[in-house]
C-alpha cells in the first residue's frame, strides 16, 4: 500500500496516493509527517517528536496529543507506513521529493533538481524544529542553484545569467561564491570594469560587516581578471553556424504536434547531445520502444526544436521498419539526395551513399530517421560529418549503431497522461470527472497513442461523460475495437509489430499471454513454452528486443496490458492454450512440493497429488522461501484461472492452494485466502467432487480462524469433517477436527478443545501423519495447560518437540517451540520459555512468516511480564506491533497492544498504558473474541 504513495516536503507538506492528494489535517498534525519524512525510515523518538512541535511549552497532554496525531496519519496513509518501534515511531514507504532530489544531485542534473522546488520548504510549519530544516533546505537549493549558474557559465550563457546573479547577491550579499560568478559572468560578456566593481563592493562590504577580508579564492579570482588571464575565457556553448553551402536547405519535418506533453527529461537530453557542437564524432540519438509509445512525436518535437541549430536542413524519412516490407536504404538516399538537391543521383547504393556523405560535408544538417528496421537499414544513411546530427526511431533497441544515445522510451506516468487527456479532451471535463479520468487512462495502459485515441473520441462527443468512455473500455473483449479513431488505431500499430515475427516466436507472444498473472518469471515461461529454459529465454529476449515483451528486471518478464490483451485475441488453438495453462498449473505443484519438503520436512498429505513436472529444486531453504514469496501472486492468480476451465485438473488445483497455504501460511491476504478457497469448494460442489470438496471447505475454514471468523470456520469445519469421514479422507478428517479444536480454543472452550485435539492426534498418529501428529501434540498442550493439566502439557509439548527434531534432522521446528514455549510460560519456567520463544522467532523470520513472527514476539512479550521484566516486555511488544501493523493481523494487533499496554502501566505510564488498552479493546470488541472481557478487566485496574 505504501508504494503508491508520494510526499512533498520541497514546499508545503503533501502526500498524495497514486493521482489523489490526501488531507493531512492541521499544521502540527503536517509538522509530525514532516519531521518522521526528514528521518529517512529512521525511528523518531517520542520525546524529539514532541520538541519538534511544541519546544519547550510542551502542554500536559503532548504525548497522548502525539498518539493521536500517528493515529489519524495512520488512518489517511494506509497500514504498513508509520511504525511504532521503541519509544517512538518510522515512516517507511513511499516516495520522497527529496528522495528524487539527491537523485538528481547526484547526477548533477541540477535545473530538474530546481523545478522539484515548489515555494518555501515546509511552509505554513512553525517552530524552531521547522525553522532550522527550512535553513538547511534552503542552503541545498541555494547550494544547486549555484552548481546550475556554474554550469551555464560552461556553457556560455555569461550574459542570460547576470541578472540572476545580480538578484542573488542582492538576497544574500555575503556568498562569496554567487559573487565570484558574477565577476566570471560579467568578464565573460566582456564587462572587465564592472567584475572588478564588484570584487571592490565585496571587500567592503565583509570589511563594513564581518570585519574579514574576501577568500582566497574570490581575491585569486580578481587577479586572474585585472590581468586578463586567458584561461577565464569561454567560447560560446554552441557553434555559430556556418551558412549553408550552396544548394538548397531542405525543410522536410511533419508538422510539431500542438498538444506534446511531458517526456522533459528525454527530450532535454537529446537536445542537449544534439546541441553539442565539440563532439569529434557524429552524435545519434536512437530512440526505442513499443508501438504506440510516442516514438515519433518525440523525434518530430525534438527536431523543431532543434531546426535553428541546423541552418542547411532538416531531412526526414519513414523507413517502414515496422511493415512487411521495410524501405530500401538507396531508396531513402535518392530521396535525400535530390532534396539536396542532386536531380540524378546513382543507382548504386554505396555510390549513393558515398555522395550523400559528400553533400552534407560541409553542412550542417538534421536527419531523422523514423521507424526503422534495424542497423543495416540505418548505418548507410548516416552523415559523415559531426556537424550534422541523427535522431533514429524503432522499436527493437539498435543496439550495433556504434556511438548512439539510447532513449528508451516508456509509456507516461499517470500525472502526464491525465495531463494529456485533459489537453485534447478538454481540461474542464476531466477535472470535472477525475477519478473516471484516472480509470480511462490505466485501461489505456497509460500509452500516449491510446490515451490519444481516447481523447479524441470524448472530444468529438461533446455529450459523453468521461464514465461512459471508461465504462466501454473496461470489457477487455472489446477495448482493442473501441481505441479507434479515423486512421488511428491501437490494433493497428500492434499488428505491425506481430505480422513480423517467426512462427516460433508468434507462438511464444500468444503462448506467453496465457497467464492472468502481471509478470511471470522465466522458470514459468519455459513451463508455459513447453521449453527448456536456455530456450525459453532466447525467444523470451528476442520479444523483448522487438518491443513485443518487457523485462522489468533480470528473468522477469511482462506484457504492456493493451498488448497483452491484443495477444489474447489472436487465433490459436484453444487446446494449446488450456495445454500451457495445465503445464503452468502443474509446474507450481511440483515447485511448491519441493519447497514444503525443505521449509517444513515431514510427511504432509497435500504433497501426494503427482506432477508430471519435476519442479525446481533449491539450494536451501532460503531459496525456497524467497522463490514462493516472489511466485505467490502468480501462484494464487494460476489457481483462480485454472477454476474457471472446464479441463483443469482439480486435484492439482485444490492442492496447489493447500501446499501454498502451508508454505505462505496465507498471511499476505488472508481474504484472498478465503476467497479462493470459496471458489474451489463452488467447483467442487459443481462437479460432484465430495472428497475434494471437504477439502476446499477446510481450506476456507482454515482462514476464517487466521481471521477470527469464529462461526464460519466452525461451519466449514463441521461439514468438512462429516464429508471427509464419510468418503474415507482421514487426512482432511484429522485436519477438520484440529480446526474444530482452533475454534474453540479461541472461544475460551478449553476443555472442548482439548478433546477434538485428541481426536486429531488419534487419526493423525494411525494414519502415521508425523508431522501434523507433532502439530496437534503442540495444540493440545497449549489446550491442557490451559486447564492447569501442566504436566500433561509439557509431556505433548515435549513430543511434539521430539518428532519434529527428528523429521528436521535436529533442526528447531517453529511451531513446536512456539508452542513449547507458551506451555513453559504458564508453567512458570520463564528462562526455558525464552529459549524457545527465541529459537521460534529466528525460524518465522528466517521463513518471513511475518504473522507468525509477530506472534512470538506478542508471547515473549508476555511471557517477560509473567517474569517481571516490563522493560524488556516493552522492548518486544512495540516490535510485535509493528510487525503485525505491517501484516495486516488485527487480532495479534490486539494482542500485541494488550501486552504494550500492560508493560508502560508496570513502567509507571498509565497515561500510555490506557491508550495502548484502548486501541485493543477496539479491535477485540470489533473482531467479537473473548479477549474484549480480559481487556476491559485490565482497563478497569489503571489509575486514573
Amino acid at each position: 500500500m505504501a508504494d503508491d504513495l508520494r510526499f512533498s516536503l520541497l514546499g508545503p507538506v503533501r502526500a498524495w496516493r497514486g493521482a489523489g492528494e490526501l488531507e493531512l489535517g492541521s499544521p502540527q498534525q503536517r509538522l509530525v509527517l514532516a519531521v518522521l519524512l526528514l528521518a529517512d525510515g529512521r525511528t523518531v523518538g517520542n520525546e524529539q517528536l514532541m520538541d519538534a512541535v511544541w519546544g519547550e511549552e510542551q502542554p500536559r497532554t503532548a504525548l497522548s496529543t502525539l498518539r493521536t496525531y500517528i493515529s489519524r496519519l495512520r488512518g489517511v496513509l494506509g497500514g504498513g507506513v508509520v511504525f511504532s518501534i521503541g519509544d517512538g515511531y518510522a515512516l517507511r514507504g513511499g516516495e520522497r521529493d527529496l528522495d528524487e532530489l539527491e537523485r538528481l544531485y547526484g547526477e548533477r542534473r541540477y535545473a530538474e533538481a530546481l523545478a522539484l522546488w515548489q515555494g518555501e520548504p515546509l511552509s505554513g510549519l512553525d517552530g524552531l524544529y521547522a525553522e532550522a530544516q527550512r535553513a538547511r533546505l534552503a542552503e541545498r537549493r541555494l547550494t544547486a542553484l549555484e552548481h546550475r549558474l556554474d554550469a551555464d557559465l560552461d556553457e556560455g550563457r555569461h550574459g542570460e545569467v547576470v541578472s540572476e546573479l545580480n538578484a542573488l547577491c542582492a538576497e544574500h550579499p555575503t556568498r562569496e561564491r554567487l559573487r565570484a560568478l558574477l565577476m566570471l559572468a560579467l568578464y565573460r560578456a566582456g564587462r572587465q570594469a564592472e567584475a572588478i566593481g564588484v570584487y571592490t563592493d565585496t571587500r567592503e562590504l565583509l570589511a563594513d560587516e564581518l570585519g574579514v577580508d574576501p577568500s582566497p579564492e574570490l581575491a585569486g579570482l580578481y587577479q586572474r581578471i585585472i590581468s586578463a588571464d586567458p584561461a577565464l575565457g569561454h567560447a560560446p556553448a554552441r557553434p555559430v553556424p556556418a551558412p549553408a553551402a550552396a544548394g538548397y536547405a531542405p525543410r522536410q519535418l511533419p508538422a510539431d504536434t500542438a498538444d506534446f506533453t511531458g517526456r522533459e527529461r528525454e527530450v532535454e537530453d537529446m537536445l542537449a547531445a544534439l546541441r553539442s557542437g565539440e563532439t569529434a564524432a557524429l552524435v545519434i540519438s536512437a530512440v526505442a520502444g513499443a508501438g504506440g509509445v510516442g516514438k515519433t512525436t518525440l523525434a518530430v518535437h525534438v527536431a523543431h526544436r532543434l531546426a535553428e541549430e541546423y541552418p542547411d536542413g532538416q531531412l526526414f524519412v519513414d523507413l517502414r521498419g515496422s511493415s512487411a516490407h521495410p524501405m530500401e536504404p538507396e531508396v531513402a538516399l535518392g530521396s535525400f539526395l535530390r532534396a539536396l538537391g542532386m536531380e540524378e543521383p546513382p543507382d548504386e547504393l554505396a555510390e549513393r551513399a558515398a555522395l550523400y556523405r559528400s553533400v552534407l560535408a560541409d553542412r550542417r544538417v538534421l536527419v531523422v530517421l523514423d521507424n526503422a528496421a534495424g542497423t543495416g537499414q540505418v548505418r548507410p544513411l548516416l552523415p559523415g560529418s559531426a556537424a550534422c546530427g541523427v535522431l533514429v526511431t524503432s522499436r527493437a533497441r539498435l543496439i550495433g549503431l556504434s556511438g548512439a544515445r539510447q532513449v528508451d522510451l516508456e509509456v507516461m506516468g499517470p500525472g502526464v497522461a491525465l495531463q494529456l487527456l485533459a489537453r485534447i479532451a478538454g481540461e474542464e471535463r476531466v477535472a470535472a470527472e477525475r477519478g473516471a479520468a484516472m480509470d480511462l487512462v490505466a485501461a489505456c495502459g497509460f500509452l500516449p497513442l491510446a490515451i490519444r485515441i481516447a481523447a479524441s473520441r470524448l472530444a468529438a462527443r461533446p455529450n459523453w461523460s468521461v464514465a461512459t468512455l471508461r465504462d466501454r473500455l473496461s470489457d477487455e473483449r472489446r477495448r482493442l475495437a473501441e481505441l479507434r479513431a479515423g486512421d488511428l488505431a491501437i490494433e493497428a500499430t500492434f499488428a505491425l509489430g506481430y505480422e513480423q515475427l517467426t512462427a516460433e516466436h508468434a507462438r511464444a507472444f500468444r503462448l506467453l499471454a496465457v497467464p492472468d498473472a502481471a509478470d511471470l518469471s522465466l522458470d514459468v515461461a519455459a513451463a508455459l513454452l513447453d521449453l527448456p529454459q536456455p530456450d525459453a529465454e532466447a525467444i523470451c529476449e528476442a520479444l523483448v528486443d522487438v518491443s513485443m515483451l518487457e523485462s522489468p528486471s533480470p528473468g522477469r518478464y511482462r506484457f504492456h496490458d493493451l498488448l497483452k490483451i491484443y495477444a489474447r485475441s489472436r487465433r490459436d488453438d484453444p487446446g494449446a492454450r488450456q495445454a500451457a495453462l495445465d503445464r503452468l498449473l502443474d509446474f507450481y505443484l511440483a515447485s511448491m512440493g519441493v519447497a514444503l519438503d525443505l521449509v517444513f520436512p515431514g510427511d504432509r498429505r497435500p504433497g501426494l497429488v503427482p506432477t508430471r513436472s519435476a519442479g525446481l529444486r533449491f539450494a536451501d531453504v532460503a531459496g525456497a522461501v524467497e522463490w514462493a514469496d516472489k511466485e505467490e501472486p502468480g501462484v494464487l492468480s494460476c489457481i483462480e484461472q485454472a477454476a474457471g476451465c472446464p479441463g483443469t485438473d482439480l486435484p492439482q488445483l485444490v492442492a496447489l492452494l493447500d501446499l501454498g497455504s502451508e508454505v505462505l501460511g496465507y498471511e499476505s491476504d488472508p481474504a484472498r485466502y478465503e476467497q479462493l478457497g470459496d471458489l474451489l469448494l463452488t467447483v467442487t460442489e459443481q462437479r460432484g467432487e465430495k472428497v475434494l470438496e471437504a477439502r476446499a471447505r477446510y481450506l476456507r475454514g482454515i482462514t476464517r480462524v487466521s481471521r477470527s471468523a469464529l462461526d464460519g470456520a466452525h461451519a466449514d469445519a463441521v461439514v468438512a469433517r462429516d464429508l471427509s469421514l464419510e468418503h474415507g479422507d482421514l487426512g482432511t478428517y484429522g485436519d477438520s477436527l484440529n480446526m474444530l479444536a482452533l475454534v474453540a480454543m479461541s472461544r475460551r472452550e478449553l476443555a472442548e478443545a482439548a478433546d477434538w485435539y485428541l481426536q486429531a492426534v488419534e487419526v493423525w498418529r494411525s494414519l502415521g501423519n508425523r508431522a501434523d501428529l507433532a502439530s496437534g501434540l503442540g495444540n493440545m498442550a497449549r489446550a491442557l495447560s490451559g486447564l492447569g493439566r501442566i504436566g500433561e502439557a509439557l509431556d505433548a509439548a515435549r513430543e511434539a518437540e521430539r518428532i519434529m527434531l527428528e523429521l528436521c534432522d535436529g533442526r528447531q521446528d517453529p511451531s513446536a517451540a512456539y508452542q513449547f514455549g507458551i506451555v513453559l510460560c504458564q508453567a512458570g519456567q520463564h528462562s526455558e520459555s525464552l529459549v524457545k520463544l527465541a529459537a521460534a522467532l529466528a525460524e518465522y523470520r528466517r521463513l518471513r512468516l511475518r504473522t507468525w513472527e509477530g506472534a512470538t514476539l506478542f508471547r515473549t512479550a508476555e511471557t517477560y511480564l509473567a517474569a517481571g521484566i516490563p522493560d524488556r516486555a516493552l522492548d518486544h511488544a512495540e516490535d510485535a506491533l509493528a510487525v503485525l501493523v505491517e501484516a495486516g493481523d488485527e487480532w495479534g494487533q490486539g494482542m500485541a497492544l494488550t501486552a504494550l499496554g500492560r508493560a508502560l502501566g508496570e513502567l509507571g505510564q498509565p497515561g500510555r498504558s490506557r491508550a495502548c488498552l484502548r486501541e485493543a479493546l477496539d479491535i477485540f470488541t470489533r473482531l467479537g473474541v473473548p479477549e474484549e472481557g480480559d481487556v476491559r478487566a485490565l482497563l478497569a485496574a489503571v489509575p486514573a
